[in-house]
């Protein structure tokens, strides 16, 4: 049984799996979570810099560059937080 499973879990709640992809130099390239029953987020840093983060369902999803304090993944969370307040954490 998988780590962290208890006897009778449904493998489609929780967080089903961590993956973390690490370069010779023990610097991490990325971490991927899959979780509830079909959603995924992936952390991915390029070797020239750029960190994507991606968030989706089974494979529909978005992309977003994370490099930068008020970049691209900033404007979508607040995006995400005025389109739905009820759902914002602070």
């Amino acid at each position: 049984m998988p780590l962290g499973f208890k006897k009778g879990f449904n493998v489609t709640e929780g967080i089903r799996s961590v993956e973390v992809d690490e370069a010779e130099d023990g610097t991490i390239k990325s971490v991927r979570l899959v979780f509830g029953p079909h959603y995924f987020a992936n952390l991915e840093a390029s070797e020239d810099g750029p960190v994507r983060f991606m968030l989706g369902a089974t494979h529909h999803g978005f992309v977003a560059d994370a490099s930068a304090v008020g970049g691209e993944l900033e404007r979508f969370v607040y995006e995400i937080r005025d389109a739905h307040p009820e759902s914002a954490v602070d």
